[in-house]
């Protein structure tokens, strides 16, 4: 079927003009149905292939002005076969679609401007042959947008054939993906098509069929026909129908009738318009200028001036630290291992990053200056409202369980008790009022307008009142829609665009073949990010510092937490100075218009309800009994299915076809069952650079990988027990558990980092009894205290043994610390007496037979020839404690243990032995209830 057609120019509209007043575009949504399939190549190698079954095209003529009555057709292309060679090229698709819209629709005017839709561009662009061949795949002028394959600079030029053997028609095809498009929670082409209200198909009502059938469509396409027709289009049908609702709610919103590449990009357009629209400029109310500049043209030859955006000055010779007071959100795994049974709410705050904007004043970009010392910053004239940023110097009390001042380490924030800090106002009040002592060694600060002065004039808040637009367009809609979602998207989406560029992102450039740095956006300013991460960290913080001890938290994710706490005692909680303010600003958010008695007051919602999480590291929780019902009394919901369980796989890749309960049981008996050495098959698509490069498929990659569900030391462990648990279809088994508090310095979480890399080096560990977290702790403790010159030279096996043998021989051959007299009788030797003269062959049998060091007569001739001992080489820990207490015992009734120790390590990985099936108590509450006994 890959006849050319011909066409005549009276088919086609003229070329679309900038700035038309009309303008026309062909949509094409299309799609590829294929199998996958093993090949041989040349060089006699297995690989992966796509055999492509068929192309499908959904078609929509359209115009700003025939939204009721758009021109459109489907259809469908099959190859001549299953080779490369058989496959269509982009131009012969584009020709069958054509032809068959001019052919069901005779008067058919055609757009000579085309955007070429798919979901998943990565997998059906590379169905065209084009993309087999170097330099046909250049011309198609692909770029890597979100791993994606769309063309933006430069269109691809298709050239149809004309009746009469005229020039060429000229097209001009924009690809591109409406992934790019789609709102958080409906990335997949099925939410979309629910979206639009399209009917699900089914390949089958049995759900291992419908996977069986998924993956060999071939044997769909053979059995039943009409179906496999049907299917495949619908696909395509999706496509073409969601780029128009884009394009058309695009038009509605800033009068340009076009498709945006994605829908984030949106958000940039209309944040600028609604500036506009308040007599804002969209460069100065962020920072920015646009200066003229004189270059030198090699081509041309002569000098030429171009304009150019650029911070304002102040704000340039500032940036680099208001970047360093931008991080991103708390992510912790307070709790490893089995947490106690209970009743577990996981909260988020409501509408956090929109909240938190809304609060940001009109700033005077001239005004920004130093503060001058720590009383400036702490004595209240600066509120957790105004633009002030500070490095501060800080201790928190041994009382707090939460400390809130991030400190950036390279594997992520972390939030010690003492050290150094760059932040925002807000975390670093919160962190005064839990009593931390701080110290500014700089600061920074910007006058900021948040109130309506005495001569009337409000200020022009920069975010306040596109984010009270949003919200109010959102609520026009009913929930899950797309108008509903493309709202909630848009002032969700915004922060991201303040913070993109700041901390260094690279892609790959498929044009230029190399990584680049991702380029800030419009909106791009380091002061409104640093502002907006540290406020609703901050009411995270302040709340979970503000809950009883009695209550447990799990893990924090960003904007939420998941803990015991009651609906009314995080109420309770929330009514700090951030908590009163992030709720004022919500309240003011989702008031509008409304009847105050019709908004909901709380700042937070349930996301879950679980009766037993288990967690390991940061974002790595999964849920060993889920809610029942009775649990999610009071909540006012009626949960899903998925709501009674939490997931979050820790960057495990588990198989995506299952249920998220299938999900969960895999990944729960992952844990239980793991074993040091376990590797995780882990399947993944081709790269987006490879593909590229090479011309290939997109075709799944499978890689063996350690499986990494060990805790990540962000915390440090405080009291650990074992208890039994039960996972997957009934297994159940004893597992560590223990519980966490902050490090004292990012320091010790470093060392921890450090020791436990060098731990699991030459063989890998599970911590799964309180025994495997013992003998960590004892290594750690070994391997801290031989920092140093106590660690040069230490043998890799038994190399503290070995040191201990060492300076024993040393010291009694010198009469050095406390070796001088032996102990009668020793080991039942009755020749030795207090000043007897161990020969060398007694004092290894001594040695190795009584104390298990390891030790020959050689050993104790070759060390003999020493002359000196130097006091303190022992690496001091619990096992060296252990052996030279023996030694005193049994041998040398004297020793100074003392003088063989290192001093002892500055800190150490003990953890106190508990009832972990227990939560925590509140000794306040218990000392009260006593009085009543």
């Amino acid at each position: 079927m890959q006849g050319s057609s011909v066409f005549r120019t009276d088919q086609f509209l003229p070329q679309n003009k900038k700035n038309d007043p009309n303008p026309r575009y062909l949509i094409i949504g299309f799609d590829t149905e294929y199998q996958r399939e093993t090949v041989t190549n040349a060089d006699s190698q297995v690989e992966l292939r796509n055999q492509v079954l068929s192309y499908q095209y959904s078609c929509r003529v359209i115009t700003p002005d025939n939204a009721d009555s758009e021109p459109h057709w489907s259809g469908i292309v099959l190859p001549e076969g299953t080779s490369d060679d058989d496959r269509l090229t982009l131009t012969e698709f584009v020709e069958h679609a054509l032809a068959a819209g001019a052919s069901a629709i005779p008067d058919l005017k055609i757009p000579v401007d085309i955007y070429l839709v798919a979901h998943f561009t990565r997998a059906d662009v590379p169905g065209f042959s084009d993309f087999k061949d170097e330099a046909s795949r250049k011309a198609m002028n692909l770029e890597n947008v979100r791993n994606l394959f769309m063309n933006i600079a430069k269109n691809i030029s298709v050239k149809l054939k004309q009746t009469g053997g005229g020039a060429p028609i000229q097209l001009n095809v924009k690809i591109r993906d409406t992934i790019a498009l789609a709102p958080t929670g409906a990335k997949s082409l099925a939410q979309l098509g629910d979206i639009l209200g399209f009917q699900k198909l089914k390949l089958s009502d049995d759900p291992d069929q419908e996977r069986h059938y998924k993956q060999h469509m071939a044997e769909v396409m053979e059995t039943n026909w009409p179906l496999f027709r049907e299917y495949a289009i619908r696909d395509a049908e999706v496509c073409a129908q969601y780029t128009v609702s884009m394009i058309r709610l695009y038009f509605e919103k800033t009068g340009k009738f076009k498709l945006p590449v994605t829908l984030t990009s949106i958000g940039v357009d209309l944040i600028q318009e609604h500036w506009r629209s308040q007599g804002v400029d969209p460069l100065g109310i962020v920072g920015k200028e646009q200066i003229t500049e004189k270059y030198w043209s090699k081509k041309n030859q002569r000098f030429q001036t171009a304009k150019k955006t650029v911070s304002v000055k102040k704000l340039f010779w500032n940036e680099d630290f208001f970047t360093e007071c931008y991080h991103g959100g708390r992510n912790e795994q307070f709790w490893f291992g089995p947490a106690p049974e209970g009743v577990w709410y996981d909260y988020d705050l409501t509408s956090a990053y929109p909240s938190a904007m809304a609060l940001i004043g009109e700033p005077d970009w001239s005004s920004i200056r130093s503060i001058r010392d720590t009383q400036e910053l702490l004595s209240g004239e600066l509120t957790h409202g105004d633009l002030a940023f500070a490095n501060v110097n800080f201790e928190f009390p041994e009382d707090v369980r939460y400390p809130v001042l991030p400190v950036r380490t390279e594997n992520g924030l972390l939030f010690p008790r003492r050290g150094n800090s760059t932040t925002h106002i807000s975390e670093i009040l919160l962190a005064m009022q839990l009593g931390a002592d701080i110290e500014m060694v700089e600061g920074r600060r910007i006058d900021s307008a948040r109130r309506t002065r005495p001569d009337g004039v409000k200020p022009k808040l920069p975010f306040a009142g596109f984010a009270l637009h949003c919200i109010e367009e959102r609520s026009k809609y009913p929930k899950k829609t797309l108008k509903n979602l493309f709202w909630k998207e848009l002032v969700n989406s915004t922060y991201g665009k303040t913070a993109q560029g700041l901390r260094e992102r690279r892609i790959y450039d498929l044009r230029d073949a190399e990584t680049k740095p991702l380029e800030p956006s419009p909106i791009t300013n380091p002061v409104y990010a640093a502002f907006i991460t540290a406020f609703c960290r901050g009411v995270l913080g302040e709340i979970m510092n503000a809950l009883p001890l009695d209550v447990s938290i799990f893990s924090v994710t960003t904007d939420g937490f998941l803990t015991t706490a009651t609906d009314q005692q995080m109420q309770d909680a929330a009514t700090g100075f951030l908590g009163r303010n992030y709720t004022a600003s919500r309240y003011r958010l989702a008031a509008g218009d409304k009847d105050p008695m019709e908004v909901e007051s709380k700042i937070y919602e349930i996301k879950h309800v679980v009766r037993q999480p288990v967690g390991w590291r940061t974002r790595g929780q999964a849920t060993l009994q889920p809610s029942e019902g009775d649990d999610w009394k009071g909540t006012g919901m009626v949960p899903k299915d998925d709501e009674h369980i939490v997931l979050a796989k820790g960057g495990i890749k588990l198989n995506g076809i299952l249920t998220k309960a299938e999900q969960n049981a895999d990944i729960t008996r992952l844990f239980f069952e793991r074993k040091p050495t376990d590797t995780l098959t882990v399947t993944m698509g081709a790269g987006i650079r490879e593909m590229y490069e090479q011309g290939m498929d997109f075709v799944d990659k499978t890689m063996k990988k350690r499986l990494s569900m060990e805790f990540d030391w962000k915390r440090r462990p405080a009291q650990a027990g074992n208890v039994p648990a039960s996972y997957g279809s009934g297994s159940t088994c004893d597992h560590l558990a223990f519980s966490t508090q902050a490090w004292d310095s990012v320091d010790q979480f470093n060392t921890v980092r450090e020791i436990w890399s060098d731990y699991n080096k030459q063989s890998p560990h599970c911590l799964k009894t309180l025994a495997d977290y013992r003998s960590w702790a004892e290594y750690f403790e070994s391997k801290l205290a031989a920092q140093g010159p106590a660690g040069a030279y230490l043998a890799k096996e038994d190399g503290l043994l070995k040191r201990v043998r060492r300076d024993l021989i040393i010291a009694h051959k010198l009469r050095k610390a406390g070796t001088h007299e032996l102990k009668p009788h020793a080991f039942g030797n009755k020749k030795i007496f207090p000043t007897y003269k161990l020969k060398a062959q007694e004092f290894a049998d001594i040695l190795a037979g009584g104390l298990g060091i390891p030790c020959t007569k050689t050993d104790v001739d070759n060390t003999r020839k020493k002359t000196a001992f130097v006091p303190h080489q022992v690496p001091n820990c619990f096992q060296a404690e252990v052996v030279l207490r023996k030694v005193k015992r049994d041998l040398f009734p004297q020793l100074e243990i003392d003088q063989f120790l290192t001093p002892k390590a500055a800190f150490n990985l003990n953890v106190e032995d508990a009832d972990m099936t227990l939560h925590p108590r509140d000794p306040m509450k218990d000392w009260v209830a006593s009085f009543g006994e």
